[in-house]
């Protein structure tokens, strides 16, 4: 009889251990928590405290003369000293690639074009072509540029002819390892795009840096009377 007595002890015994380390787990893990809390509403308010200070003394740095000082130039070099050949020069970007899609199809094909940039840029067979169309796409955007500044304006007035000859793409035939494949419209429209950000952005950033070293030595040149420097100051 004794060991049927002793049973029931022992499992009454167990429980009470479990109960109590079940309830010791639980008030470590509160505390715990408790305290994650609290420190991630320390470190709230710190990084609150430090953004409104660094926003404060931002602000004020930014104001005034230096403010003014930076906002002008910034704006004309990214969007161009006057809003009207901004906009004109992004328009243009439109019938410039429309005229130079229809010009590549209706004159040397794309695939004469592709093998005349793959021998240019290889080196195998150069192709005058390639390096007069590189040149006035170059002229262009130097152009702009020493009129307009605006870096945003001349790399879409550079990268329309570009996406043009990207879009003349279309309609061809393409062959692949695993077979032949004509080139669907998604597709050339892609291609295009990555031509005019690989090529286009690249040609127009040269273009405006020619453009505004002109821009610069024309003013000097000028010596602040004259033509010269009011075309300086367009």
């Amino acid at each position: 009889m004794r060991p049927e007595r002793s049973l029931p002890a022992a499992s009454h015994r167990a429980a009470s251990i479990a109960l109590t380390a079940l309830s010791w787990t639980m008030t470590a893990f509160g505390r715990a928590f408790a305290l994650c809390l609290s420190a991630l509403g320390w470190t709230w308010t710190i990084a609150r405290s430090t953004l409104a200070t660094a926003t404060r003394k931002g602000r004020s740095l930014l104001s005034g003369p230096v403010k003014r000082g930076l906002a002008g130039p910034v704006r004309h070099g990214l969007l161009g000293r006057r809003v009207a050949v901004s906009l004109l020069a992004g328009l243009l970007s439109v019938p410039l690639a429309l005229l130079t899609t229809w010009w590549v199809r209706s004159t040397m094909g794309y695939a004469t074009l592709e093998a005349w940039v793959r021998g240019t840029w290889y080196g195998t067979e150069p192709a005058l072509v390639v390096f007069l169309g590189v040149a006035a796409l170059l002229v262009l955007a130097t152009a702009s540029a020493a009129v307009n500044s605006g870096l945003v304006p001349t790399t879409l007035l550079v990268a329309g002819p570009v996406f043009g000859v990207g879009v003349a793409r279309y309609g061809t035939t393409v062959t692949y390892e695993y077979g032949a494949s004509v080139v669907s419209l998604p597709d050339a429209v892609a291609i295009a795009a990555l031509f005019a950000v690989a090529f286009g952005t690249p040609i127009a950033v040269c273009g405006f840096v020619l453009g505004s070293a002109l821009r610069r030595v024309t003013a000097v040149l000028a010596d602040g009377s004259g033509p010269l420097s009011r075309l300086a100051d367009i």
